[in-house]
C-alpha cells in the first residue's frame, strides 16, 4: 500500500510555539535596545557665540559686547501695616535700702526696791572694858504699832570667850540658846510699840577685839 497523504499544515504544528517563543525574545532584544539608547538630544550643549578673530574684525569695529546678566528684581511684596505695639513701661527694681544698724537701747533698770523698813532693830555698842573682859549691849526698838516678840543673835570669834553673865535692864530675863560659837538670846517679854529695851552681856576676853562676827535681831542685822 501506499503512503498516506498529509497536508503540509499539519507537519509545521508540533514547531509553532517554538517560532512563538523566539519571536517574543527578538521582540523584547529590541525592545530594550531602543530604551536604552541615550538621548542625543539631551546631551548636545546649545551654540554659543563666535568670537571674531580680531583680524577679520577690521580696523574701528567695536568689540563685542560681553553677555551681560540682568539680575532678577525682587518683587516687592505689600503687607498690610502693623500697628506698634505700645511699649509697656519695664517696672523699675527697687534699690536695695542699707541695712538698718539695730541701735543699742540702753536698758533701764527700774531702780532698787528698798525693803520695808523692819519692826524691830538693834543697836550693837561696847559699854566697858576691862582687863580680860567687857561689857557689850544690844538696845532692841520696835518701831511698829504692835508690840514685838525678839531674839538677838551673837556670833564672837574664839579669841572671846566664855560668857560670864547676861542680862535685860528692867524688863524679865531673857533665855539662852547657844551652838558653838553663836549665841542665841530670846527675851521672855515682848517689845512695846515705840519703846527699847537694852539686853546686856560679858564676856572674857583674850585679845583687845569686843566686837561680834554678826549680830541680828529677828534676822535684821544690828547698826554699831
Amino acid at each position: 500500500m501506499g503512503r498516506l497523504w498529509r497536508p503540509r499544515a499539519f507537519e509545521m504544528l508540533p514547531w509553532l510555539p517554538t517560532v512563538a517563543g523566539v519571536g517574543a525574545l527578538a521582540g523584547l532584544l529590541v525592545f530594550a535596545l531602543v530604551s536604552l539608547r541615550p538621548d542625543v538630544s539631551d546631551r548636545a550643549l546649545p551654540p554659543g557665540p563666535i568670537a571674531t578673530p580680531p583680524f577679520l574684525a577690521g580696523p574701528g569695529a567695536p568689540d563685542a559686547p560681553s553677555p551681560t546678566t540682568t539680575a532678577a528684581t525682587p518683587r516687592a511684596t505689600l503687607n498690610s501695616p502693623r500697628r506698634p505695639s505700645p511699649s509697656l513701661p519695664l517696672p523699675l527694681s527697687p534699690s536695695p535700702s542699707p541695712a538698718a544698724t539695730p541701735s543699742r537701747s540702753r536698758t533701764v533698770e527700774p531702780p532698787a526696791r528698798r525693803p520695808p523698813a523692819a519692826d524691830l532693830t538693834g543697836r550693837y555698842r561696847t559699854v566697858q572694858t576691862f582687863e580680860g573682859g567687857f561689857f557689850g549691849e544690844v538696845l532692841v526698838t520696835n518701831s511698829s504699832a504692835t508690840r514685838r516678840t525678839w531674839t538677838v543673835r551673837l556670833h564672837f570669834p574664839s579669841t572671846i570667850g566664855p560668857m560670864r553673865t547676861f542680862w535685860v535692864e528692867s524688863a524679865p530675863q531673857a533665855t539662852l540658846k547657844q551652838e558653838g560659837d553663836v549665841f542665841a538670846f530670846t527675851g521672855s517679854a515682848p517689845v512695846e510699840p515705840g519703846a527699847s529695851v537694852a539686853f546686856r552681856f560679858q564676856f572674857d576676853r583674850k585679845t583687845s577685839v569686843t566686837t561680834p562676827l554678826t549680830c541680828d535681831v529677828n534676822g535684821t542685822a544690828c547698826t554699831p
